[in-house]
């Protein structure tokens, strides 16, 4: 469980998301601010974070390795969440409507 310290709202509310498999576009290979993450196009033009490890990339394109959804949720200062997995800085939240998605972990306390 984590404690929202601060606020946080989805920058992407149409995300992309990716079967194992999927051919993906590149479109920003390296962030500063959240180094494990790659910026991918779909065919069908959404975009999104996606973890490294989740892909084969190969030059500008990528192969899906797995599903995935880039799917952020809102989180409420002084909400409490369940971290379901964490990734490169960010944690896939349950809140307390049953809504999940990415928060980042700078957002969160873990409480027990």
């Amino acid at each position: 469980m984590a404690l929202v310290v601060a606020s946080y709202e989805p920058q992407y509310p149409d995300p992309l998301t990716m079967d194992s498999g999927d051919a993906l576009k590149i479109v920003k290979r390296r962030d500063e601010e959240w180094p494990g993450w790659v910026f991918c196009e779909s065919q069908s033009g959404k975009r999104g974070w996606v973890p490294e490890k989740s892909i084969k990339i190969d030059g500008e394109a990528a192969v899906a390795q797995q599903n995935y959804i880039a799917r952020e949720v809102t989180v409420m200062e002084g909400e409490i969440v369940r971290i379901e997995s964490v990734e490169s800085g960010w944690a896939w939240v349950t809140n307390m409507t049953d809504a999940t998605g990415w928060v980042p972990l700078k957002n969160l306390k873990i409480v027990e």
